[in-house]
């Protein structure tokens, strides 16, 4: 299935699961739908068009922040936003779930570097909970805090390690086993990492205090 944008446009940097990311100039990049051709993929088109939609919602919804990839400007069908290098930050997933927002798509990928500023990017699979929602409660599409946070955890580890590792809930839909998880001993924030393999947080706001005072201490 050929999509109408393809990987032949020089300016081409991603591809996500519902749009791809083209550099536009030194500092920006535009995020646009994947479209296929053909009456067959209406839905599918439907769908990508969507989510971008929803991923404008959400940068709405979340305003200006320092650890949020800054957005220029947005329209139906492209986002433009400022380019940036990976990385990442823990404060910033506290934020995002103080505006209500599930991120979702907890990845590498989706956790960058802006001028020596962490930041995150990418909400095409994220979702926008009612203001005055629960954050210790909330399962959407049967994402809980307790599994954000964890895949949160695997991104700790990847940092403080220089070793990436993932472990995704969804795959086997069930948490992981001790002997899937490799070893912490030694390592920056491993008590803070192995309760977050573990679902001992409530909440990001707890994840993110417990982390403060481990880093401070």
């Amino acid at each position: 299935m050929a999509s109408i944008l393809t990987t032949v446009d020089s300016s081409f940097i991603g591809n996500g699961t519902f749009g791809y990311v083209f550099r536009l100039g030194k500092d920006r990049v535009v995020k646009v739908p994947k479209i296929f051709p053909g009456p067959e993929n209406a839905d599918f088109n439907w769908m990508n068009r969507s989510a971008l939609k929803t991923e404008k919602e959400i940068y709405d919804r979340l305003g200006l922040h320092k650890g949020i990839i800054q957005r220029f400007e947005a329209q139906d069908e492209r986002l433009v936003l400022a380019f940036a290098e990976q990385a990442s930050l823990v404060d910033t997933f506290a934020y995002a779930h103080s505006r209500r927002v599930i991120v979702q798509d907890i990845d590498l990928q989706n956790i960058l570097v802006h001028e020596d500023v962490l930041k995150l990017s990418d909400f095409g699979q994220s979702f926008i909970l009612p203001q005055d929602a629960d954050m210790e409660m909330f399962c959407v599409n049967d994402t809980t805090p307790q599994i954000e946070i964890l895949h949160l955890g695997c991104i700790l580890y990847s940092i403080s390690t220089w070793l990436e590792y993932k472990y995704y809930y969804f795959d086997e839909n069930r948490w992981p086993r001790p002997e899937e998880l490799p070893k912490t001993d030694g390592i920056l924030c491993a008590s803070v990492i192995n309760k977050c393999w573990k679902g001992k947080y409530k909440s990001m706001e707890a994840f993110r205090k417990d982390l403060v005072t481990v880093l401070g201490s």
